[in-house]
């Protein structure tokens, strides 16, 4: 997925009459990582990337998401339907107790499971636009998880 977070530094930059300097100071970032992603020339976009930038700014991520990832909109989720089941899967359905399996955040998300088994089992990078997804698809605020992953709440 695009993102915008050029635009979204570039801006913020100029609200808070900060140079680079500030912001580098401020994420621990590095200063060519934010000359990077402020010129544009980042392809994708950590999700811990992400974080660190809307805290340094002081930003919630109701205000910066709409900047960030202008098409991300809740219509971007699905509806989850499970498999369809004989009598017995039917029967069986009553004893799972199973939420926001990898199939049904696929499902919703747009996301692969193969994606997602990725980013749960393996070393996988997750993007901020997967857990931005993955955030809305289980019902959390924005910027819920990535303060649970990010800032310590884990």
């Amino acid at each position: 997925m695009i993102h915008k977070i050029d635009r979204y530094i570039i801006k913020r930059l100029a609200d808070l009459n900060w140079q680079d300097k500030e912001l580098v100071e401020k994420s621990g970032l590095s200063k060519g990582q934010v000359s990077k992603l402020r010129n544009g020339s980042v392809e994708k976009l950590s999700a811990k990337t992400f974080y660190l930038i809307i805290t340094a700014f002081g930003d919630n991520f109701s205000f910066a998401i709409p900047i960030v990832y202008p098409t991300l909109k809740n219509n971007n989720l699905k509806i989850f339907h499970p498999k369809r089941r004989n009598t017995f899967g039917s029967l069986m359905r009553k004893y799972e107790i199973s939420e926001n399996s990898i199939e049904e955040l696929s499902a919703k998300t747009g996301i692969a499971e193969v994606r997602l088994s990725e980013l749960y089992f393996r070393q996988g990078a997750l993007e901020a636009y997967e857990l931005i997804l993955i955030e809305k698809a289980i019902g959390r605020k924005p910027g819920e998880l990535f303060e649970q992953l990010y800032g310590g709440t884990l």
